[in-house]
This record gives structure tokens, sequence and C-alpha cells, in this order.
């Protein structure tokens, strides 16, 4: 009687413990490898729409200083992990104009993702294009409002962790940099993200060109005199 008891408990404990691990993988993306630079490249680069299609009341310097919880400039650093449906990338604060950063490392989940294995594209949410590691940015943030519940979790312990106002290009600015941003027009051929990834923020047309460029003025304009 005894033995079968121990037999029972052993299993249980067996049982526990395979779907801890499980729980614990749960916590973590599958899609979190390090991707070439060559690979990147040769993604299908695919519309996710303008900044103008995403969900914001009105695009303006106000309204995006009134919907950030933090904004900060600073300089994107080389620590990122490729996740699903987002990039989750390191950044170096230098500077608050908006909200309390408790570290001077802080990390973003950016929206504009890499699908790699079957398809092998790049999908450029609301104009958004991915930091470049040293290259400096203000950024417009809200706190991660998924923070708490995995706080158990070793990868994201102790990390502050952020995404954008509205998930758009228009709440992450270059500062000192020389615009090479063109119009994509995809009637001209398949586009490659080799051929746009030093485009800024990625435009459909003139109009949100210019449109994209006057908000940047006025940003840039904002922090300096902050």
């Amino acid at each position: 009687m005894n033995k079968k008891w121990l037999v029972v408990i052993f299993i249980i404990l067996v049982l526990d413990v395979t779907v801890g691990f499980l729980v614990k993988r749960t916590f973590f993306y599958v899609n979190s490898q390090t991707i070439s630079e060559k690979i990147k490249d040769k993604c299908l680069f695919l519309c996710g729409g303008s900044f103008k299609d995403c969900d914001i009341r009105k695009i303006s310097l106000e309204e995006i200083i009134k919907d950030s919880d933090v904004i900060v400039s600073g300089r994107a650093l080389s620590d990122r992990i490729y996740v699903k449906g987002a990039v989750l990338t390191a950044f170096n604060v230098v500077k608050a104009y908006k909200g309390k950063i408790t570290n001077s490392k802080i990390y973003i989940f950016e929206p504009s993702y890499f699908n790699l294995g079957r398809y092998n594209n790049y999908f450029a949410y609301c104009g958004y294009n991915l930091m470049k590691p040293g290259h400096q940015y203000v950024l417009f943030l809200k706190k991660w409002k998924y923070t708490n519940f995995v706080r158990y979790n070793p990868y994201y312990r102790g990390k502050e962790i952020y995404t954008f106002a509205h998930n758009s290009a228009i709440e992450k600015f270059e500062i000192n940099k020389l615009n090479i941003t063109k119009v994509i027009n995809f009637e001209d051929d398949i586009i490659r993200y080799g051929q746009v990834k030093d485009y800024e923020v990625f435009v459909y047309n003139k109009n949100e060109l210019a449109e994209y460029y006057q908000l940047k003025e006025k940003v840039l304009n904002w922090i300096s005199q902050n």
C-alpha cells in the first residue's frame, strides 16, 4: 500500500515539474531567433498602412504629447530580440521630457517585424521602420501594460518596458541625421527590405511625406526648447 502511494506521489511530482516547465516556456516567444543582415535585406516588404491609418484622433504634436506617458531622447542599442509580431529593442535614455524613467536603459516593443520561415517578409506597421543601433531618436511612449503579469519571468524581470503611444511612425523621430526617405511605389517592382531599410519612415505619397516632415520639424523645435 505504501509503495503504491509513493508511486502515485512520484507521478504527481513529475507531472507538476513538466507542467511548470511548459507554462514557463509560454512566457517566451518562440520566434526569438537572431536574424542576419543578409536575411533581413532579402525579406519581402509588406505595407502595413501609413501613419495616417493608425488610431490617432488628430495627427498633431499636441495630441502625441498628450497621449504619451513618457517622452525621451537617447540612442538605440544593438541589444534586441525579434519576437512574434514585434521587435523588443533596448534604448539608452539621455533625457526625459515627460514622465519618470527609473533606469537609463529601457526596452521598447517596436511594432514592425520580420516574419521568417515560410514567408520571409517584413511587415511595416503604420509606416514604422525599426530603429538603427547607435542612432539618436526622440520617442513618444506608453508603459507596457503587461509588465505586472510577467514579473516572474527571468527575461522580463527588472526591465522597464514601453510601447509607442499609438504604435505608429509618428512616435519616433531621428535626431541629427540626413534624411533619405522616399515615397514607396509598389508599381515599380517587388520591394525588399534592404532597399528601404534606411528610410526613417514609410510613406506612400508626397502629401504623407510632407506632413511627416512638418510634424518632425515641430518635434525637434519642441525638444530644443525643453
